[in-house]
């Protein structure tokens, strides 16, 4: 037996196996971190990485160590195991969705998965800097999500709510806090299932984000939009405090199903704010519609508002489905919502802050820059922006931030995940691709120019119907990469080795045209980087690489299963340092391995290597131009 520590294999990113360090720091008084709970592995789940698949198809039948036990190949297990995140390890037993923000912080401070931060905080020079630290010099299991309780302005000004940030998603242990993730389940059937089986939002005559309502002569009473320590997010560079963990709920005029988008929004006076997206994101559609109809687009902007909210306003969804009712169904039961005050819309019961108003269609105003995901700073362009008809909330609101910019970041860990459940559903039930295992957005690439897709591959057209198929779901995206479900496609030197071995380029890869840029610095100068754009003649490029093994190939080439679980056991008797092994840490077949390679292996490892000597010279060839490829 291996303790869970030592067995984390396959983690990616820092993440995998049972985490028994977490621990709650306050600012200032941080206590040192316990041991790492001792768990047990059966040597059954022994060879499993993060995906739970260890080898590929073609591996050989049943077969005898060299004790003489039985064990099997990987072609047996494939068949049983399920494809990744079936087995989140930071998932909860029993848990369940929060009702509302604030229990989710309740829930993050039991698991320790929180900093309260007592100290005086500046919203506009220290709180982004400050959370900003733990991604640039923490992995991802140290990470927390910080409540600033004493958050203040530059200008002296003092907030009566807390500020939070990197609480949605600065780690996925917190994301699957927030959706309630129970042990055992797997995430992107989650999802998937709530994609097919909306619910209908519950509708509520009050709520508690009304507890303070202010509309008409008293809209800017507390300051407007200033009552809020909304932050800078990076200090030097952004021309202004930004939403950013904010979600834009607006429907379409003609058929009133319903969006909730995550955009930032630059906060420009009291009672104005910007909206920053353009089609084919949804509420750009809605704009488009309510411009031609002659009218503005009615909006509410969401703060605070439950995580399974938060992870729906940033999926990959479909136009013709309605957001409330699948937020509703990621958190098991419907959505509480109440009537807006001063729009026709409806608004989560639960938000900590609603700001209501219309979105003109006629006039945009500049914005920018700003630090944006790509990791460069977005540059002036002329958007969408709102005139505030009502400011709602709870008592002692807590303002809700995200980390943009410089990946990796809290957006695109959110991303990340959100958008390879997004693909996974479309690719493996709107496509008919049984065979998609997996699908990977790295968060070095943003977690949006890149994708990973994993398939066990049930016809040779399915590699390129995978990738034209992802391609056609987003138009931002630029390299497609499919492979074979030996492969850790959360590993970036596995797909690096992937690529490099398994695919060759006159062959296996195309680039295709006709797609859009999104602020991509790669595709137009910067000074004309304005939005979302269609380059004429043909547009921007993806580039879609299969990477998937073309015949069979040799196995690969590490010890076998049997030694390697052998020297781990050795490795413990000695004392020696944990281990975090990565997939994969043993041999496997790959297809090609002949009866004389398996024999004489065998051999070596029964110290018969003088026989395998004796056999090559009664072998011997004489040496020629063809089998050595010399010129005479």
């Amino acid at each position: 037996m291996v303790s869970s520590r030592l067995m984390r294999a396959g983690g990616w990113n820092g993440e995998g196996g049972a985490y028994g360090d977490a621990r709650r720091r306050r600012w200032g008084n941080a206590r040192s971190a316990r041991p790492c709970s001792a768990g047990v592995f059966s040597r059954q789940l022994f060879h499993t990485g993060r995906t739970g698949v260890a080898g590929p198809p073609g591996c050989g039948p049943l077969r005898r160590a060299t004790d003489g036990r039985p064990y099997r190949t990987t072609r047996h297990r494939l068949q049983e195991e399920k494809p990744m995140s079936a087995v989140p390890k930071s998932a909860v037993a029993g848990a369940q969705a929060p009702i509302d923000f604030r229990q989710h912080i309740e829930n993050l401070r039991a698991r320790d998965l929180l900093w309260d931060i007592d100290a005086p905080i500046a919203i506009e020079t220290e709180a982004h800097p400050l959370v900003r630290l733990q991604f640039r010099g923490l992995p991802e299991e140290q990470r927390r999500g910080f409540l600033i309780k004493n958050p203040h302005s530059v200008d002296g000004r003092r907030f009566e709510g807390d500020l939070a940030i990197g609480c949605l998603a600065a780690s996925r242990q917190i994301f699957e806090t927030g959706l309630g993730l129970r042990e055992g389940e797997n995430l992107l059937e989650r999802v998937a299932h709530a994609l097919r089986n909306p619910l209908p939002p519950q509708v509520l005559e009050q709520g508690p984000c009304q507890e303070e309502v202010h509309t008409g002569d008293s809209l800017t009473e507390h300051g407007g939009l200033g009552e809020f320590p909304i932050p800078v997010s990076t200090p030097g560079y952004d021309n202004g405090p930004y939403t950013t963990f904010s979600h834009w709920i607006t429907k379409d005029p003609e058929t009133g199903i319903y969006n909730i988008g995550n955009y930032r929004g630059q906060v420009k006076a009291p009672d104005r704010i910007g909206c920053f997206t353009f089609p084919p994101q949804h509420l750009g559609l809605h704009w488009v519609k309510c411009k031609r109809l002659g009218i503005p687009l009615e909006a509410a902007l969401v703060i605070g508002v439950p995580p399974y909210v938060s992870y729906a306003a940033n999926a990959k969804i479909p136009y013709e489905a309605d957001e409330l009712q699948v937020a509703g169904a990621l958190s098991g039961k419907p959505l509480p919502v109440v009537r807006a005050k001063t729009v026709d819309l409806l608004v989560p019961a639960y938000a900590e802050i609603v700001i209501e108003g219309k979105i003109s269609t006629t006039e945009l105003e500049p914005e920018a820059p700003f630090g944006e995901t790509h990791g460069f700073m977005s540059q002036p362009v002329n958007a969408y922006f709102m005139e505030v008809t009502a400011i709602t909330h709870r008592k002692r609101p807590t303002w809700c931030s995200i980390l943009s910019q410089f990946p990796p970041s809290e957006s695109t860990r959110l991303r990340s995940i959100s958008f390879e459940a997004s693909f996974y559903k479309h690719l493996k039930y709107d496509c008919n691709l049984a065979g998609v295992l997996d699908v990977h957005f790295p968060q070095q690439t943003s977690a949006y120019y890149t994708c990973f897709i994993k398939i066990r591959r049930n016809t040779k057209a399915d590699p390129w119907q995978a990738l034209h198929a992802a391609a056609a779901y987003d138009p931002f995206v630029k390299v497609f990469v499919v492979t074979d479900e030996d492969v850790d496609i959360h590993n970036p030197e596995m797909m690096l080795w992937a690529v490099a071995t398994r695919a060759m380029p006159h062959r296996d890869m195309r680039i295709i045209d006709g797609r859009m840029s999104a602020m991509d610095f790669s595709a137009i100068q910067a000074e004309e980087a304005e939005g979302f754009k269609y380059m004429e003649p043909n547009g921007s490029s993806a580039i879609l690489i299969n990477a998937c093994r073309p015949w069979a190939y040799p196995p690969v080439a590490l010890p076998r299963k049997d030694f390697m679980e052998n020297a781990i056991a050795r490795w413990q008797e000695l004392g020696l340092p944990p281990l975090e092994l990565k997939t994969p840490w043993h041999g496997y077949d790959l297809g090609f391995w002949s009866e004389q390679c398996e024999r004489e292996a065998q051999m070596a490892v029964e110290g018969r290597h003088y026989e395998i000597g004796e056999t090559a010279r009664q072998r011997r060839v004489k040496a020629t131009d063809e089998n050595t490829g010399g010129v005479s």
